[in-house]
Order: C-alpha cells, then sequence, then structure tokens
C-alpha cells in the first residue's frame, strides 16, 4: 500500500511537472488584417469613442481622453497600407506597410485586453508616428504604452517615434519592450501618443496631433491554470481500479 501512494505522490508530482511546463504563455499577435464582425464598431473602418473591435482572443477600444468627448467621436481608423490614398483621410500615414493596421487620431488612446480576463504579456510591436496634414512637416512624437495588472498596478514604458524622412514619408519601425514592463503580466494595455514640437516639449493631450499608428501588437498569453484536482482524482481512479484486480 505505502509502495502504491508513493508511485501515485511520484506521478502527481510529474503531472504537476508537466502541467508547469505546458502553462508557459503562447504567442498571438494582433495584426489587424482578421478582425471579427462587430456590432459595437458600426462606422469600421472609422473608430469612435466608445467602439470595441476583436481580433484573437483580444477585445480592443479606441476612445478620447477628453472629458467632453462624445460617443462617436473619430479617435481611430483601420487602414488599408496597400491604398493609403482612399483610406488615410487627411494625415500623413506611414508608407512601409502594405497590410491593415490601426491609426490613433485626434490624441485617441488604444485600449486592448483578453476577452477572458486573463492575463498577457508585451513582447513588441510595430508602430509609426502620424503626420496632422500641415504644411510644416511634423516633428516626431512618442508612444506610450501603459500597462494595468490584476492587482491594480501600473507600469509605462514610452518609445521614441520617427520622424519624416527628407522624402516626406513616414514608416513603421519595430520596437521590443524590456525590463520590468516586459516580464509583466498585465490584464490591460492603453497605447496613446505624444506630439512634440521643435524645442523637445512633448504632450499627450489637447493638440489633436499626438497620432500614431501601431501594428502587429505581439503578446504572450498565459494560459488558465490546471487543475490539481483534475490530476489527483484520475490519479485515484488508476489507483481504485488497479486495487480492484489485485482482488
Amino acid at each position: 500500500m505505502k509502495k502504491t501512494l508513493m508511485k501515485c505522490a511520484l506521478a502527481v508530482a510529474a503531472l504537476c511537472g508537466g502541467a508547469g511546463a505546458l502553462a508557459g504563455a503562447v504567442p498571438a499577435t494582433i495584426t489587424f488584417d482578421q478582425l471579427a464582425p462587430s456590432p459595437f464598431a458600426p462606422g469600421m473602418p472609422l473608430l469612435g469613442h466608445g467602439d470595441e473591435f476583436y481580433e484573437a482572443g483580444f477585445w480592443l477600444a479606441p476612445f478620447s481622453n477628453s472629458p467632453l468627448a462624445q460617443p462617436g467621436d473619430l479617435v481611430g481608423a483601420i487602414v488599408d497600407g496597400a491604398d493609403l490614398q482612399a483610406t488615410c483621410w487627411g494625415v500623413v500615414c506611414p508608407s512601409n506597410n502594405g497590410s491593415s493596421f490601426f491609426t490613433g487620431l485626434n490624441d485617441g488612446v488604444m485600449a486592448l485586453g483578453r476577452t477572458d480576463r486573463l492575463g498577457f504579456k508585451v513582447a513588441g510591436f510595430d508602430a509609426s508616428f502620424v503626420g496632422n496634414g500641415d504644411a510644416t512637416p511634423p516633428v516626431a512624437g512618442l508612444l506610450r504604452l501603459q500597462g494595468i495588472t490584476a492587482d491594480g498596478l501600473s507600469l509605462t514604458q514610452t518609445f521614441q517615434l520617427a520622424g519624416m524622412s527628407p522624402t516626406g514619408t513616414l514608416s513603421f519601425a519595430s520596437y521590443l519592450t524590456s525590463g520590468l514592463f516586459a516580464e509583466t503580466e498585465f490584464t490591460t494595455l492603453y497605447a496613446f501618443g505624444f506630439s512634440c514640437n521643435a524645442a523637445g516639449n512633448c504632450s499627450a493631450f489637447g493638440s489633436d496631433r499626438a497620432q500614431f499608428a501601431l501594428d502587429n501588437v505581439n503578446l504572450n498569453v498565459i494560459p488558465e491554470p490546471a487543475s490539481l484536482a483534475l490530476v489527483v482524482l484520475a490519479l485515484g481512479a488508476a489507483g481504485l481500479g488497479r486495487r480492484r484486480r489485485s482482488v
């Protein structure tokens, strides 16, 4: 009997170790190319304050930070990089991406999280500054990510976006998160831009110039923990069957 219990204990330990290995993060990428139909974004590809849409098991909700914002106020758009002339309206979009991507407009913020409300880590993304369409070439802005944990802890990481090239174009670049931000499991992520002037002073809201493009958001999904009770139950049933056969 003791040997049987010992074997069961070892089997539980082995299965728990295996479950831990299986519980590693699973990559997920938001590309804005496979968006699920959403009744909460009726103006798609234009996106208004309060809209919500979905991809890769995540909800995405652009919104305005202004206290005067009204539902439907323009805060973003899904742009077809293969047809900028028809889908990039009144602004200067990056020209080196032939797929669909998100643009945050009029100081819009993008919020996202998992539809199952579980955690995720942020590995990296592609981003670009979006020009305001003025005759004067825009100064490069910033992109800030703000992650919120299940305990309410807030962490931020800020990235410098490239400015306009001498030929008058903007381009996507790839960025990786780092340090504590990259290692932390979040339940909600916010992305928003900063507009900067020639003196290097930057502001996040209030100018309608803090515009950015976002694509290929690489996330690591944290699976739901395996149930130890199910493992013990399965082993108990196997032990019971063996005991009956030995009687």
